[in-house]
């Protein structure tokens, strides 16, 4: 999967964040890529790199059969991080998964899937996640995405899924409320006292990503984290990214849980994405969400490059260079 001469490389979720990360870095690397893409998809980091587009959804079983003809890796990234009603996580994450390995059983080809951490939940007795825990999700998201995982691994084909915790970096918007807060000076604390989270760059879990579909002997399920952090260096970082200290405002959780039923309610209303909601509150008030990636390290080679500080601050410079920021 190297070089001139690769075979064809599918990514759905191609026009999404850690997609179009992944897309330019297999095009980088000199392989020849298709994306599938919905009729609607905004292909503005997509457009000029140098990829073919199936056009469809995970939905579409036809489409995603269209797509998958001459492929040898299959990186399955499309999927809801949030979704104006709880079923929606389970019909496309875990639906969209069932068709996928349906459409993938007559055409051959190696599959990873980019899972979350979510999938694991969060971690217990105080220690990071390893692959030998049980899958514990704790609400709609990581149960759609448990779900999913199972359809993989029960499917008997060359699979590997990636379970990444919260991924942040250039082009991404769900942090970018946190980075224009911090720019005022504020940050908002949402979770327990020391609590701690895993975070990784988008590059580094697309070099784990690449890694996966690379191997011939990988299987199963891989955590690609970049470290574990207190929630206080994480808004550290992001204070001396945007160069302005920040004062931490505490969020009682009866506050969040209503201001998440409010943001879900205006989402069904006004049509848009809401980027809070109950099952995302709930999130936010676990005390750890943490992981080894030890496993990663040895069967994949992973190691991860970009520290918590410079990772922050690339990203608001590109926050600021695009006038998001």
């Amino acid at each position: 999967m190297t070089g001139a001469g690769a075979g064809l490389t599918l990514v759905t979720g191609a026009s999404g964040f850690v997609g179009g990360h992944l897309v330019e870095a297999l095009v980088a690397s000199g392989q020849r890529v298709r994306c599938l893409v919905r009729p609607k998809s905004d292909r503005r980091w997509l457009d000029g790199v140098g990829v073919t587009y199936a056009v469809g959804a995970v939905d579409d079983v036809a489409a995603m059969r269209h797509a998958l003809d001459g492929v040898d890796v299959v990186f399955h990234l499309a999927g809801l991080t949030t979704a104006p009603r709880e079923s929606d996580y389970d019909r496309v994450n875990h639906g969209g998964v069932v068709r996928l390995v349906d459409a993938m059983s007559a055409r051959p080809a190696r599959l990873v899937f980019c899972s979350s951490l979510a999938a694991g939940g969060p971690a217990r007795a105080g220690r990071p996640l390893t692959e030998a825990d049980p899958p514990a999700p704790i609400g709609p998201y990581g149960e759609s995405k448990a779900r999913a995982e199972q359809v993989v691994l029960a499917a008997g084909m060359p699979a590997v899924v990636v379970r990444p915790p919260a991924v942040y970096g250039p082009r991404e918007r769900d942090i970018l409320s946190a980075f224009r807060l911090a720019s005022y000076g504020l940050a908002i604390r949402t979770g327990p006292p020391r609590q701690q989270l895993a975070m990784v760059h988008v590059s580094d879990l697309v070099r784990g990503l690449v890694a996966a579909g690379q191997s011939v002997t990988a299987s199963g399920v891989y955590y690609v984290s970049g470290a574990n952090h207190r929630w206080e260096e994480i808004v550290a970082a992001m204070s001396l990214a945007v160069g302005r200290p920040s004062r931490i405002i505490p969020l009682p959780a009866p506050m969040l849980r209503a201001a998440a039923r409010g943001a879900r309610a205006w989402a069904r209303l006004s049509g848009t994405k809401a980027l809070l909601t109950p099952e995302r509150a709930q999130d936010l008030l676990q005390p750890a969400w943490i992981c080894d990636d030890t496993r990663a390290r040895q069967d994949l080679g992973y190691v991860p490059r970009v520290s918590l500080v410079d990772g922050m601050r690339t990203t608001a410079e590109w926050y600021r260079a695009a006038g998001w920021l």
